[in-house]
């Protein structure tokens, strides 16, 4: 398609949620659409706005029965009919509420009885009074005269309904000039896991799919993937997220999973609730997305933030650890005794129990620090156990010599993941 063609999409209010569908599947297609709710100038009216519809290469319209009973509606479509070749610029999506019968004499008789009321409202006013109506009660004699021939080019054009918009997006991308076989949808994995339990194959895949492309190609997209890995999998699932933040909070957009018909019933895992199908491929699509990335929103934070926080922290928590450590170690050898090695895990289980606690208010991290906060945490996780071991609440939990092989398998953890932890805070600068 010419980048200097231009469209515009010509919709009811009622229908605004397919119209921002067709708006972002195009978008991501590289088609800007003209549209009211952004490209209304400040220095220019509503009129004059719909008036430059008959301006446009391409006008896509969104036919429904409100569409048809709006005066801004009908008012961009009396613009593209001035134009002797407009059957040739127009493109139709139109929703079967619309009535087709007699012609559209529905709509005339509509027209008609809005005409009359307007007319009786203003009997008996000067002139200077109904003047801002006697624009409106042109346009409405106007819509009168072609509403019909309007209707029957409807019913002679080829056109998608709304219904079956999302299996022939395609057709879409014709009208308007785009051949999206040119153009496969674009998505990328970002991890895989082997998930299998004994002998069955279980598999589970992240991808990211921008979520403005149309249900009907991210569904395209899963059967492919899925595709891809039945061979080697007996189930599968593939989580769709829109970008890598919502991977840390596994707000996924859209779910597919499927199961080999030939897995025997008693090792099926527990079936996936749905509210769509490709093949025999079942698919969740999120209804609650956005709204949780909202709430998520409030709680996420940023690089900056993150690391601002732990820093604090860490600087805090690992003097405690490494004296709790060479506590530990001076026991060992007989430095200090059990009672002055017990006094002292007492006397700063407070301290790190409040760091503690203040290590888990951090705010969800963005993806690129995902792994330093795990690190992170998982370091805190190993301090706390250090103490937990030798509290008063812990006493009687472990034997003594357990609580000693607990002691060193975790003083070699602490610093195994500070090891690793320092690592990843360098990669982040």
């Amino acid at each position: 398609m010419s980048d200097k063609k231009k469209i515009f999409l010509s919709y009811s209010h009622k229908n605004t949620s397919l119209a921002d569908e067709i708006d972002d599947a195009l978008h991501i297609r590289g088609i800007t659409l003209t549209r009211d709710i952004r490209d209304v100038d400040w220095s220019q009216s509503f009129n004059e706005f719909m008036r430059d519809v008959g301006d446009h290469d391409i006008v896509l319209m969104l036919i429904s029965d409100q569409y048809l009973k709006s005066l801004a509606c009908m008012f961009e479509v009396i613009e593209v009919m001035k134009k002797s070749d407009y059957k040739q610029r127009i493109r139709l999506v139109v929703n079967e509420d619309v009535c087709f019968d007699l012609k559209g004499i529905t709509y005339l008789e509509y027209w008609e009885e809005k005409l009359k009321l307007i007319e009786e409202a203003i009997e008996g006013h000067c002139r200077e009074e109904i003047k801002p109506l006697e624009e409106e009660i042109n346009e409405i004699v106007f819509i009168k005269k072609n509403i019909m021939e309007f209707i029957d080019t409807i019913r002679d054009m080829k056109y998608i309904p709304f219904k079956e918009l999302n299996k022939q997006y395609k057709e879409l991308y014709k009208a308007v000039g785009l051949e999206a076989d040119n153009v496969p949808i674009n998505y990328g994995t970002v991890n895989e896991r082997d998930i299998s339990v004994g002998f069955i194959r279980r598999h589970s895949t992240n991808i990211l799919i921008n979520k403005d492309y149309p249900k009907c190609e991210i569904k395209e997209a899963l059967k492919e993937i899925i595709f891809s890995l039945k061979l080697n999998n007996d189930v599968i699932w593939v989580y769709v997220y829109s970008n890598l933040d919502d991977i840390v909070t596994a707000n996924w957009f859209c779910k597919g999973y499927w199961v080999s018909s030939s897995l025997d019933q008693k090792w099926r895992p527990v079936e996936m609730s749905s509210n769509d199908l490709v093949e025999d491929i079942k698919i969740t699509w999120n209804d609650e997305y956005e709204s949780r990335r909202e709430v998520y929103g409030s709680y996420s934070g940023t690089k900056k933030e993150l690391i601002e926080f732990t820093d604090s922290l860490l600087k805090q928590i690992v003097p405690i650890a490494e004296a709790t450590i060479e506590k530990f170690n001076q026991l060992q050898t007989g430095r200090i005794s059990e009672t002055d090695f017990l006094d002292y895990m007492h006397e700063n289980r407070p301290k790190e129990k409040e760091l503690y606690t203040q290590s888990e208010e951090r705010k969800l991290p963005p993806h690129e620090c995902e792994y330093y906060i795990q690190k992170f945490d998982n370091l805190f996780a190993i301090v706390d156990d250090m103490f937990l071991y030798y509290s008063k609440e812990g006493m009687n939990s472990w034997s003594a010599e357990n609580k000693k092989i607990m002691m060193k398998l975790d003083k070699d953890r602490f610093y195994r993941e500070f090891d690793e932890l320092c690592y990843e805070r360098k990669r982040l600068n």
